[in-house]
């Protein structure tokens, strides 16, 4: 079976039909999520959902052998279980996962009492090299959600706005069509902004011509204690030219950067958390752990001061700075 565009797949739940197991994959994150929330409305139907028949996990954390015990075990209280594992890409290995979708005595799509489990995996990347991935895409249903191609941005637009109740004018359009990087959560995020503003014109244009040089840093942010190289590429040429927004951006990195070495020192000597964090903070921190030891975060930590001392005392461009500090991540 070859890799099913998203649309299929709607056309599939609209009839309440599902399938046992979903690899979602690619780097448009709002489209990913958009198409779990539908599979799991129609997995889960009106049943009120509870820990006992929707489970979550992470990749990096759990195993997938773990992921499907749980699957196999199914729902305590009876119908379907609704399982979401996200980061995917983790997993090294799928053959249990290929095991899994051969056990099944039925992988077409159907009602969802068909299935005592339905998966979704969302994963940054599928390898469809691999002898496990083979079965995944004859067996799974394997669905891209890639990057918004040119010509559809506008449709999408217009969806966001409609979601949001927003009327948008001519100018609005071209300039969120124009956004720069692109994708559905900064547009959704630049739609917050004229919801929030309401129908003041003036207000409306300085919003949108505010907050990306915003996103990009925090793209950056993460890309960089992902040591995800590419994704902080695609991004440091929206701030790494502006002095004035630089310097700034580098106490932030800094104030992170303490917050993961705070952390990984309390993962190595198992001691509680001096103050409690914010829970979208101890998220991420839960995310970057995997990335770093001791050793690496003292180099990331000597590289900050580098591009700090440069930016403050030196002619030396500043876009370099910044990319020498990407390429220095490699292990």
């Amino acid at each position: 079976m070859p890799k099913l565009e998203p649309k299929l797949i709607q056309k599939e739940l609209e009839k309440q039909k599902v399938r046992p197991v979903y690899f979602l994959f690619g780097t448009e994150r709002m489209k990913a999520r958009e198409l779990t929330r539908k599979i799991q409305r129609a997995t889960l139907q009106d049943v009120e959902v509870n820990d006992f028949n929707l489970e979550k996990f992470d990749g990096s954390e759990a195993g997938i052998e773990r992921i499907l015990d749980s699957a196999q075990s199914g729902s305590m209280t009876g119908g379907t279980k609704f399982i979401v594992v996200r980061n995917s890409e983790e997993f090294k290995n799928l053959d249990a996962l290929a095991l899994y979708l051969e056990s099944l005595p039925g992988t077409e799509p159907s009602a969802p009492g068909a299935f005592s489990t339905v998966i979704v995996f969302l994963s940054k990347s599928f390898d469809g090299r691999k002898k496990a991935s083979k079965v995944l895409s004859d067996l799974a249903a394997v669905v891209p959600c890639e990057e918004v191609k040119e010509h559809e941005r506008e449709a999408w637009i217009e969806f966001l706005a409609k979601r949001r109740g927003i009327e948008l004018g001519d100018a609005e359009r071209l300039s969120l069509r124009g956004l720069d990087p692109w994708s559905l959560d900064i547009v959704d995020q630049e739609l917050s902004k004229l919801e929030l503003v309401g129908d003041d014109a003036s207000l409306r244009a300085d919003s949108l011509r505010a907050g990306v040089s915003a996103y990009a840093q925090d793209e950056f942010i993460d890309a960089i204690f992902m040591r995800d190289e590419k994704r902080a590429l695609r991004v440091v040429h929206h701030f790494s030219t502006d002095l004035e927004v630089q310097l700034p951006f580098l106490g932030l990195l800094a104030w992170n950067l303490r917050q993961m070495k705070a952390f990984l020192l309390e993962q190595e000597t198992r001691t509680p958390a001096l103050e409690r964090r914010n829970p979208m903070l101890q998220q991420k921190l839960e995310r970057w752990r995997k990335s770093w030891n001791r050793h690496t975060i003292q180099e990331l930590e000597h590289s900050l001061f580098e591009v700090d001392f440069s930016l403050k005392n030196t002619r030396l461009s500043p876009s370099g700075l910044w990319t020498g500090m990407i390429f220095g991540l490699d292990p």
